[in-house]
């Protein structure tokens, strides 16, 4: 093989190899989105209880977290340990259950255990859709009926310092 060939082959092996690390870098790297502050979607949507809920009920003075999650979902259960820690933390946090089977979520949070203080149900994504979901796991940080910034994909420590932690100590 002539030098020129094994330098074209390497340099296309070299380059391959270069795609193929900045593809990986980017799908595990956490994005960074740009989020601009909205009110939440009033509309009615049922608790787990079969009550119409109201999120103007709500205290204006708390943060709260707004986390959507379902059975289905393999990074919901991922990230449910962090969820419990928050809720042994104090934090008040509302699971809005996404396009799921109610009874298989009951049963879930009977399994793995309950971090929400009230637990949702968006069975066809409606209230979802209008809060602009793509899909679970997403956590939205909510303060006086606005959510201030959402994360896509699953909390941790680290999402948690670097989404979110800036907007509760302002």
């Amino acid at each position: 093989m002539s030098k020129s060939i094994k330098f074209v082959s390497y340099f296309a092996l070299l380059l391959l190899l270069s795609v193929f690390i900045v593809f990986l870098v980017n799908l595990f790297e956490t994005k960074k989105e740009s989020f601009q502050e909205k009110k939440l979607p009033q509309q009615e949507i049922s608790t787990f209880d079969g009550q119409v809920y109201d999120f103007n009920s709500l205290p204006n003075n708390e943060f709260y977290m707004i986390n959507v999650w379902a059975t289905w979902c393999i990074n919901c259960k991922l990230e449910h340990g962090f969820l419990m820690q928050k809720k042994e933390e104090g934090w008040n946090i509302i699971g809005l259950n996404y396009k799921d089977n109610m009874e298989k979520a009951s049963k879930w949070l009977s399994q793995y255990g309950n971090p929400y203080s009230l637990n949702l149900y968006d069975k066809n994504g409606d209230y979802g859709f209008n809060l602009g979901v793509s899909g679970a796991p997403e956590t939205y940080l909510v303060k006086k009926g606005k959510v201030l910034q959402r994360h896509i994909g699953i909390m941790t420590d680290k999402v948690w310092n670097d989404k979110f932690i800036s907007l509760i100590k302002k």
